[in-house]
């Protein structure tokens, strides 16, 4: 499954995190983590486009399509969703 390794690689950016999904390609919510309100605020959803198995285009969607996609407004500290 293509979401596996991404999973990994997303755990290691420090400042973000990554939520990643499939609509009808598989995607990416970036959040960043902002000090004064204490949790992860939305980013960027980046939809992925795979060819012979490697990432051959990323279109990028700003913040404000998440509620649109019914993504969360903001991710607590705490890691939990």
């Amino acid at each position: 499954m293509i979401l596996a390794p991404l999973r990994r690689r997303l755990s290691r950016i420090e400042g973000r995190r990554g939520l990643p999904g499939e609509l009808r390609q598989p995607a990416v919510a970036f959040y960043l983590w902002r000090k004064p309100e204490g949790a992860y605020l939305p980013l960027t959803i980046d939809v992925l486009r795979f060819t012979g198995g490697a990432i051959t285009e990323i279109v990028t969607f700003h913040d404000d399509q998440f509620p649109r996609l019914g993504l969360p407004d903001r991710l607590p500290a705490d890691g939990t969703e």
